[in-house]
């Protein structure tokens, strides 16, 4: 759990407790097939089934750990997840297109137009089981909330990663790609005039190819629900509470309405002890250990041979231990492996980076696993590959807690003087020391935060009265486009009056004199 500060703790003793939330029916959706976004659902949906509530999950990924008032509906199998089974050639280097039409379409409404003909979302649909909220994952598909109009029950949505640029619209948050970075965006949020103008275009573009890929979704809505379920642009706005998987210390200061919540970090558990093969590993090399996972989804074995044989050889000339999330038998034949690394499939990722004699972490830039090494305090290499993780190395970077190495510029050399740089320079330990401090001193942990704010939709109805007025605003009043054709229409009729007209009246009285 997050540290927390004292003042909560006096608080105490000077306040009385918070409301009790009468047990409730939800509802939790993760039509996504992709393990991360799963982990937090899961984590806080385990949560309020252990506060009391009736939990239902529909998830592709059915945990072995149940708990009573817990209870999954599983999609696994239905369509394929995304877990150690992704080249790197598959992700790397798409297009702005490209990666909103796999986050709307591939993996949005052409997942859900599968799962929607199982028996599990059917029988959900046809059942008289009656819901007091729903908890929906918003990535890049939103059909799933039609199951808040079904049930006429509030909608909390979870943002699994950073927030999204079509999230803002729809509950009036406060979105000025000025400096606030886009989802897809590769700078931070101190920009410069030349990446002020591509945020400016990611902003747009993205918003644009979201809202036309998602014509489909909107046809899947009436074919799921009904002809009579509103449309999805109404749909989206019955949003109660959007909680986002980000946090100030790691991305950036912005202005946020009431419904918009940040969790960053509701995943992290308390370290525990290593298993004693790993406990061994990392505690008998005096020099440190470095640990490489590229997440849940990329294959390091699809790197490039000669990427990875840079790699090997560059880890060789290191007298640290390297810990390397994958299979060997699966590398390209004929690559010289050094001795000092260590594979395995699966790896306790925070124990890991927990320990104290882990020095640096290699990864793709991943939110989970950027915060891990933030609580953790562990400096890291990000090696982008799609999505938001060019957006999380760069704004790691600006910290000073983090070092970008693309992925076609590893190179023995580059690689080596990297790492180098981050175990050696003590700015960076001391950089993450001081970010991770921040991190965790908040007043209730992120998981906890997530809770409250969760029952508080329940307690007051879908909390109407967190909705800022501007999220039902038309784009032009909310942009003052109205205000300011007007405004123009009527500078320059004055402007017509007192300043031309005049001196056209005066140049034909003065012709007329002079005639």
């Amino acid at each position: 759990m997050l540290k927390t500060s004292i003042f909560p703790v006096l608080l105490i003793f000077l306040v009385p407790e918070l409301p009790e939330t009468h047990s409730a029916n939800i509802l939790g959706i993760l039509p996504y097939p992709g393990k991360s976004h799963s982990i937090l659902f899961e984590t806080l949906l385990k949560r309020l089934a252990e506060k009391g509530h009736e939990v239902d999950y529909v998830t592709f990924f059915p945990s072995r750990n149940f708990t009573q008032r817990y209870n999954e509906l599983s999609l696994y199998g239905v369509v394929p997840n995304y877990v150690n089974n992704v080249s790197i050639d598959q992700l790397q280097n798409q297009s702005l297109y490209q990666a909103v039409k796999f986050m709307t379409r591939i993996a949005g409404a052409d997942a859900f137009s599968t799962i929607m003909k199982t028996p599990v979302l059917q029988n959900l649909r046809n059942t008289t089981n009656k819901y007091d909220l729903i908890i929906v994952h918003s990535f890049g598909c939103d059909i799933a909330l039609g199951f808040g109009y079904l049930f006429n029950a509030p909608v909390v949505a979870y943002v699994t990663s950073v927030n999204l640029p079509w999230i803002d619209d729809r509950i009036g948050n406060p979105d000025n790609p000025a400096y606030i970075q886009s989802y897809l965006s590769r700078s931070s949020a101190k920009m410069k005039l030349y990446e002020r103008i591509e945020n400016t275009i990611y902003w747009i573009m993205t918003r644009f190819w979201f809202s036309f890929f998602s014509g489909r979704s909107d046809r899947l809505v009436k074919k799921f629900f009904g002809p009579t379920t509103p449309s999805l642009e109404n749909l989206i706005r019955n949003t109660s509470l959007v909680l986002v998987n980000s946090h100030f210390s790691m991305q950036q200061a912005r202005p946020l309405v009431p419904n918009f919540i940040e969790v960053g970090g509701l995943h992290i558990r308390e370290p525990q002890p290593l298993p004693k093969d790993l406990e061994n590993l990392v505690s008998n090399n005096t020099f440190g250990v470095v640990y490489l996972s590229m997440g849940s989804m990329v294959r390091t074995e699809s790197f490039k041979p000669e990427i990875l044989q840079a790699m090997f050889d560059a880890f060789a000339e290191l007298p640290y231990t390297v810990l390397w999330k994958a299979s060997p038998e699966k590398f390209p034949k004929g690559l010289k492996i050094p001795e000092n690394i260590h594979f395995k499939t699966w790896m306790p990722q925070i124990d890991i980076l927990c320990h104290p004699n882990v020095k640096l972490f290699i990864s793709h830039g991943g939110m989970l696993g950027s915060q891990e090494a933030v609580y953790c305090a562990v400096p890291r290499i990000g090696v982008p590959i799609y999505a938001d993780q060019e957006r999380n190395i760069v704004t790691s970077e600006k910290l000073g807690i983090a070092k970008k190495l693309s992925y076609d510029h590893i190179n023995k050399n580059t690689f080596l003087h990297t790492i180098k740089e981050l175990i050696e320079d003590l700015k960076y330990k001391q950089n993450i020391e001081r970010i991770s401090k921040i991190f965790k001193d908040r007043p209730l942990s992120p998981l906890e935060t997530a809770v409250y704010w969760v029952e508080y939709v329940i307690r007051h109805k879908g909390a109407p009265h967190l909705r800022s007025v501007g999220a039902d605003l038309p784009w032009y009043q909310y942009y003052l486009i109205d205000v300011a054709l007007v405004l123009s229409f009527a500078i320059s009729t004055s402007l017509y009056f007192t300043v031309f007209l005049p001196r056209q009246v005066l140049c034909r009285t003065r012709k007329e004199k002079t005639a």
